[in-house]
């Protein structure tokens, strides 16, 4: 054979070897690039204690779906957000700070009436106007939809959202206006969603698989919170169960959120949509029906509004089948602050900013953690600059213990409530007086964390 003709040979198959290495790679670089990220459908319920659920131990209290996710997902049943109110709440799942960082602390801007009625037209427009000074805070901050969006995600708002409209929180679609003078307060048209109809999450989801997008779905719908008006056919289920007519109402909301849980789910599987989708599940803020004739709010003492564990308590659960080993974690404490950086974590982005949560899949970080916090301020923020001047009371969690202390009473070292909340669930026995070396420790981490804003 020829030098010339081996020579062309040797080329040949240089040639041939390159165009299976480059198509080798094409190939694995089209592989990588159609790799379908996990779509995200974060529910967030509405004014729901903690123990609220059949699989948490209700009685009489159905929950089939949220029971399912429970079982199927990482379901903490020691979770914590980070106040008892939506506003500073949702913002804080929004943004993986707890309210003193993110400055929401309460749902309305507080101002001298001067005269006013409130919710009188002229109070509405003093409040939109230091509100508007509020909402425009969510901008300053990453959230869970700016940090997706980077990523190619698209996003939709229904339910419950105090920042303006769905526009504010970046997302790319939404249903909340947040348009003061039109009735524009803490979702609006949002608060349809799921007492309704859940078409709009529907008709986004297969818009998002046309466009062939990931998504991320926000479904914080107004349920089971007031005001309770549920099937009748809920209604009379629950009725033998309580002699109460606003017990009854409230517990046939919470199987009616349940049940759109589960319309919600089963249109995933219909869409197969189940096995490439990431669902969360936490609860806003607590709640228990107030039961007295002459009450002057919905709410009992101790839930909604208040630091004990009907006001701040929450299961938390991720669910991812295939990807997320389901468990049922019953004695370690975890807190909504710890979504935002779970997401992150899963989806393998790094956080354009440092936030106090952690990846909650990762045990052993969760077992490590010293100490979780919550902060109780009042519902009117007294100065939108100044967090401390609302502030009632702060919370630290390290297990087994639970410590609340009155803010002002705190500077002056006095009264504080120590319980032990793996034993003592209810909060029944207040273990302080026995136990000061613990409170004078739980105290130093509270004081730590809490620099006077």
């Amino acid at each position: 054979m020829s030098l010339k003709l081996k020579t062309q040979n040797r080329l040949y198959f240089l040639i041939f070897i390159v165009s299976i290495i480059t198509t080798s790679c094409k190939k694995d670089d089209k592989k990588e690039l159609e790799s379908p990220k996990a779509n995200i459908l974060l529910i967030i319920s509405d004014d729901q204690a903690w123990d609220d659920y059949s699989f948490m131990g209700h009685p009489d209290i159905q929950t089939p779906s949220i029971d399912k996710l429970a079982r199927e997902g990482l379901t903490y049943r020691y979770g914590y957000v980070t106040a008892p109110l939506c506003r500073p709440s949702l913002a804080s799942i929004a943004t993986g700070l707890y309210p003193h960082q993110h400055g929401i602390t309460g749902n309305d801007p507080a101002f001298e009436l001067d005269g006013m009625q409130r919710w009188s037209e002229e109070w509405n427009l003093k409040r939109a106007e230091l509100n508007k000074k509020l909402v425009e805070r969510i901008d300053t901050f990453h959230t869970i939809t700016t940090i997706l969006k980077d990523h190619g995600y698209v996003s939709f708002q229904s339910g419950k959202w105090w920042e303006g409209s769905w526009t504010n929180g970046k997302f790319t679609d939404g249903m909340t206006h947040g348009d003061s003078a039109n009735g524009g307060r803490h979702g609006d048209e949002g608060l349809k969603i799921g007492r309704e109809s859940l078409q709009p999450i529907f008709d986004f989801i297969d818009l998002a698989r046309q466009e062939q997008k990931p998504f991320f779905v926000w479904y914080a719908p107004f349920m089971p919170h007031t005001p309770h008006t549920p099937p009748d056919s809920l209604f009379q289920k629950y009725l033998p169960n309580t002699d109460n007519e606003l017990v009854a109402k409230y517990m046939a909301m919470v199987e009616w959120f349940d049940i759109t849980i589960g319309q919600l789910l089963e249109f995933l599987a219909q869409k197969d949509l189940e096995e490439n989708t990431l669902v969360i599940y936490v609860c806003d803020n607590g709640w228990i029906t107030n039961t007295d004739k002459n009450r002057n709010q919905q709410y009992a003492p101790r839930s909604k509004q208040s630091p004990y564990e009907r006001g701040i308590r929450t299961p938390i659960i991720f669910k991812w089948p295939g990807e997320i080993e389901p468990h049922m974690d019953t004695t370690h404490f975890v807190s909504s602050i710890d979504i935002l950086p779970t997401i992150l974590r899963i989806l393998s982005i790094d956080s354009p900013v440092s936030v106090p949560g952690l990846n909650i899949l990762d045990r052993e970080a969760i077992q490590s953690r010293s100490v979780i916090f919550s902060e109780d301020f009042s519902h009117d923020m007294i100065d939108l600059d100044t967090p401390s001047k609302s502030l009632e009371h702060l919370v630290v969690l390290k297990e087994p213990w639970k410590l609340i202390v009155p803010y002002n009473e705190m500077i002056n070292n006095q009264s504080p409530e120590l319980y032990n909340i793996l034993e003592d669930p209810y909060e029944i026995y207040n273990v302080a007086e026995v136990n000061p070396q613990i409170v004078m420790e739980l105290s130093k981490d509270l004081k730590d964390f809490w620099i006077p804003q």
